[in-house]
């Protein structure tokens, strides 16, 4: 009984994929629609992902977590939130991290030959700083006190304050230069300094050949696409998979 069952599944399976082939050439389906919530579904398996930043003397590390996208039904763009982390370290230690809002506009766009899509256009609207407990700055004293000798670090952590010219000549004037950004305590002032490699890095990273989506043909949705999709394209707050562009 369970070999018959089994069989008349397969049988069906197959039936059912030749009629929506059919009604596919026919054009008796034109486009299937995937919603925000199902692409969002689609892109969590991306995240985390870790980019280092160059930085003079320094480490700098900005972490996607990740990200929300939106279609509103005025636009032809992928709308797209990032929740990013971002941290500055100095010599093991670090002296900054945040937690950032990246928000932006995006194209998707589709690539037969690959079966695959891929983003291009993309556009940072905000780099916003999130002000929660994970924020920190570190003071000058405390940068300081990361490249003294161990000899005078008693001494320096019974001062009230220490300026970072204590340090000059201690280290390469580039990093000397850098360090100074922190010097008014301001997580704004180092965020507005790092903003145009961080939307540098982001915008490449998103159009780069890593971040396109294959499509999964042992799915049978998008095997079908794969095998007779030609375009794609956001629709009425619908990422919409067109079979047929006549």
């Amino acid at each position: 009984m369970n070999e018959h069952s089994s069989l008349w599944q397969r049988a069906k399976h197959k039936l059912n994929s030749l009629l929506i082939r059919l009604m596919i050439r026919f054009k008796c389906v034109r486009e299937v629609k995937y919603s925000q919530q199902e692409l969002n579904e689609m892109l969590a398996t991306n995240f985390p992902h870790s980019m280092s930043l160059s930085l003079p003397g320094s480490q700098g590390m900005l972490t996607l977590l990740n990200a929300e996208l939106s279609m509103p039904s005025d636009d032809s763009h992928l709308h797209i939130q990032l929740f990013c982390g971002f941290t500055v370290s100095v010599a093991g230690h670090d002296i900054y991290r945040a937690h950032l809002l990246v928000v932006g506009t995006v194209t998707p766009y589709y690539v037969a030959s690959e079966k695959s899509i891929r983003l291009k256009q993309m556009q940072l609207t905000e780099v916003r700083l999130v002000n929660d407990d994970y924020a920190f700055i570190g003071s000058s004293t405390q940068i300081a006190t990361l490249f003294m000798p161990k000899a005078f670090k008693y001494l320096l952590a019974t001062t009230v304050h220490i300026g970072l010219s204590l340090l000059k000549g201690l280290i390469p004037s580039e990093l000397m230069n850098y360090l100074g950004l922190y010097s008014n305590g301001s997580k704004q002032s180092v965020l507005d300094y790092h903003k145009p490699e961080i939307e540098r890095l982001i915008i490449a990273e998103v159009e780069q050949d890593d971040w396109c989506y294959q499509l999964d043909e042992t799915d049978f949705e998008e095997q079908l696409f794969a095998e007779l999709g030609q375009e794609i394209a956001v629709e009425n707050g619908f990422l919409v998979f067109k079979f047929h562009l006549d």
